[in-house]
C-alpha cells in the first residue's frame, strides 16, 4: 500500500506528517509523533503540542471540571480543523531563545 503523509506549514514550522490506512475506520489517519520526546517548536518559540496530552502545570480551562488536557486548554490553538496538532500560547512553555535553530526544526 502506498505511503502517505499530510503536509503542513504554520508559523515558520513545517511538517510532513506520516498517514497509515486504519481498516476499521475505512481511511487513512495521522500518526504523530511524541512531542515530549520530540520537540517542536513555532519560528517564534511556542511548543508544538497533541491535543490529547496531559496539560501543563501552567493550563487554563473555563470549565476545569472537565478533562484537562492540551486541547481543552484556553492557550491551544489548533494548527487545522481536521488534526490533532497545535501550538500551545502559554508564555511561560516558550523556547529561551524563541527561534528553532536549523537542527531542531521539524522534519
Amino acid at each position: 500500500m502506498e505511503k502517505k503523509t499530510r503536509h503542513y506549514e504554520f508559523e515558520g514550522a513545517v511538517f510532513d506528517i506520516p498517514m497509515f490506512y486504519d481498516e476499521r475506520m475505512g481511511r487513512y489517519i495521522e500518526e504523530y509523533r511524541n512531542f515530549n520526546e520530540n520537540p517542536a517548536w513555532t519560528a517564534d518559540g511556542y511548543p508544538i503540542t497533541h491535543s490529547v496530552e496531559d496539560a501543563c502545570p501552567w493550563g487554563e480551562w473555563d470549565n476545569p471540571s472537565r478533562c484537562n488536557d492540551c486541547g481543552s486548554c484556553r492557550f491551544y490553538s489548533p494548527i487545522a480543523a481536521h488534526t490533532r496538532i497545535g501550538v500551545c500560547r502559554q508564555e511561560k512553555r516558550m523556547r529561551a531563545n524563541k527561534k528553532c535553530s536549523q537542527e531542531e526544526k521539524p522534519n
